[in-house]
């Protein structure tokens, strides 16, 4: 099943600590903070603090827009500086602190569980031709914040506006993906590999 999720199908749901809120835009299933096995969300980070844990869960979160960045201090470890586009993955237990380089970010959130899932994640932000790949993921997300982004899975195409996201969930075949745009591309592909 193929379906494009917009702002409407986006859940508010607050943080685990109750410092903010993030914006849900996908889960494998379940309501709750920690009933699911994998979750993309996106966040608008405007001052400094911890993270969430997230125990037996893996991250990888990146800055989406906003200021210049963020600075991650990890399990009191050497600063990781994100910039926009750039993405980290880190354990879910781990201690995370973090700190706006100047003005509040909008920071793009997987947090999945590495027992039944491999995830890949790739950030594309190009002016060059159609991008084409092919996946045999479970789960494929595709979150676009350009104008409008046209994705065509197995010869059926998508049209995709800002911050909408196709979803495609396969059962094991090998899918053929086009990504087109009139202008740039600035998407974000996630792949969720069954471990089961």
């Amino acid at each position: 099943m193929t379906r494009v999720l917009s702002a409407e199908n986006y859940q508010k749901m607050p943080w685990k600590n109750g410092q903010g809120f993030t914006l849900e835009i996908a889960r494998s299933h379940g309501v709750g903070l920690t009933d699911f096995d994998w979750r993309v969300s996106i966040a608008d980070v405007k001052t400094a603090g911890a993270f969430s844990h997230f125990p037996n869960r893996k991250r990888i979160i990146g800055v989406l827009d906003g200021g210049s960045g963020l600075a991650l201090h990890i399990d009191q470890k050497a600063a990781v500086a994100l910039r926009q586009k750039q993405f980290f993955a880190f354990h879910g237990e781990s201690d995370v602190y973090a700190e706006l380089l100047d003005e509040a970010i909008r920071d793009f959130n997987l947090i999945y569980n590495p027992e039944k899932y491999a995830a890949h994640l790739h950030w594309f932000h190009t002016q060059q031709s159609p991008v084409p790949w092919i996946s045999d993921a479970e789960r494929v997300l595709i979150f676009n914040i350009a104008d409008q982004l046209n994705v065509t899975v197995d010869g059926k195409s998508y049209a995709l506006n800002a911050f909408e996201t196709l979803l495609v969930e396969n059962e094991g075949n090998s899918l053929a993906y086009i990504a087109a745009s009139l202008s740039e591309y600035d998407f974000c592909l996630i792949e969720l590999f069954s471990k089961s």
